[in-house]
């Protein structure tokens, strides 16, 4: 099945969306596992990059978890392309926007569309790959938004306000705030929000974007 016109015309829009630099790296993974899903194969066809190789890694293990996913559906094609929009959507492409040649523009890489701009560089953690600091986050008086923000006091103050908050509650792409405080490379929250009772077993849409980061914050822990 050929990416929809619809499809490419998001695609467009998000190679170059400045909302794309205000979103978490995990789901910038996801839609470039959405568009490799949709228009090169269900899985990756080229070899799984070293060891060393971090965002290539990372934008690998995208591809094959969303392959795994969406090739369960009756319609995978369909499915995964729904999802890529229902994400553009939500980062302020509109349906009767109109796309340039069909595709959007090729990067430095050869690729096209959401891998643009999506993980670059080099961490241990998967956001400090490209790492933005967050200085316009929007909400900070949510536990998710000072996870995203590394703002661990403030988080401690609105805990110790309201022991009763809800920690292990999702936002509106499936993450906790410990799955956001993973993903940013904010080992001073993942502290607070495990001290304080965090559920750790919940899964994030993307495990091993999850697993890498408790791994690193683990052995930050133990060698500090």
């Amino acid at each position: 099945m050929s990416p929809s016109e619809e499809f490419s015309a998001a695609a467009s829009y998000l190679s170059n969306a400045s909302s794309l630099s205000q979103v978490s790296d995990v789901v910038k993974l996801e839609l470039y596992g959405l568009y490799k899903f949709v228009t090169v194969s269900h899985t990756p066809n080229v070899s799984k990059p070293g060891l060393l190789d971090f965002a290539g890694r990372a934008k690998w293990n995208s591809w094959q978890e969303l392959g795994k996913k969406y090739s369960t559906q009756s319609d995978p094609d369909s499915a995964a392309q729904a999802r890529y929009l229902e994400i553009a959507k939500s980062l302020g492409w509109k349906s009767d926007a109109a796309a340039d040649d069909g595709l959007p523009p090729q990067d430095g890489d050869g690729e096209r569309g959401s891998v643009r701009g999506v993980i670059t560089g080099t961490g241990v953690f998967v956001s400090t790959m490209s790492a933005p600091k967050d200085d316009t986050v929007d909400d900070l008086g949510t536990v998710h938004g000072l996870a995203i923000a590394g703002d661990a006091q403030k988080l401690e103050e609105m805990l110790k306000a309201d022991p009763s908050l809800d920690l292990n509650q999702k936002d509106g792409f499936g993450y906790t705030a410990l799955h956001l405080a993973c993903d940013r490379g904010n080992p001073a929250i993942v502290e607070v929000l495990l001290r304080h009772g965090v559920d750790q077993t919940l899964k994030a849409s993307f495990s091993f974007v999850f697993y890498s980061c408790i791994c690193a914050y683990v052995f930050d822990a133990g060698s500090g």
